[in-house]
């Protein structure tokens, strides 16, 4: 009965030896763990602001580039008739009030103007001289 003791002694000995080395192995994963999941969290952080930045670049590029097609077609549209000016001034803005789109001073100032009467060309020929005299707008751009 001392012999059989004395080896279940030195089996729970064994085993709480063992069972030492398990909790320690327990307690450097559980660290590891935590260290994954704080670069994990740190990874994901980075991630997102990426996202929101590049978001940011494209929407961002998306309206310089809408608003270079606008200011093309604007400035275009400045020789038209009145009519079609003011159609013109009203898709624009309808068309920026859609796209959350803000306008540079000079283009809102463009636009704003687009409707104003402007007056005709007048062309004179003289058949004798061959002279033409034009009166025409001059519009700064």
């Amino acid at each position: 009965m001392l012999d059989t003791t004395d080896e279940l002694l030195v089996e729970v000995d064994r085993l709480n030896d063992e069972l030492a080395g398990k909790d320690a192995e327990l307690d450097n994963l559980h660290q590891q763990l935590q260290e994954e999941k704080e670069r994990s969290q740190a990874l994901e952080m980075k991630m997102a602001e990426m996202s929101k930045l590049s978001a940011g670049v494209a929407k961002k590029a998306s309206q310089e580039e809408l608003l270079k097609a606008l200011r093309i077609f604007v400035n275009k549209s400045k020789h038209k008739r009145i009519d079609k000016r003011i159609a013109v001034k009203e898709m624009v803005l309808e068309m920026a009030m859609a796209n959350s789109v803000i306008f540079p001073e000079d283009l809102a100032a463009t636009i704003d103007s687009l409707d104003d009467e402007q007056p005709e060309t007048k062309v004179v020929n003289v058949a004798a001289g061959g002279i033409n005299v034009q009166q025409a707008n001059v519009v700064n751009r």
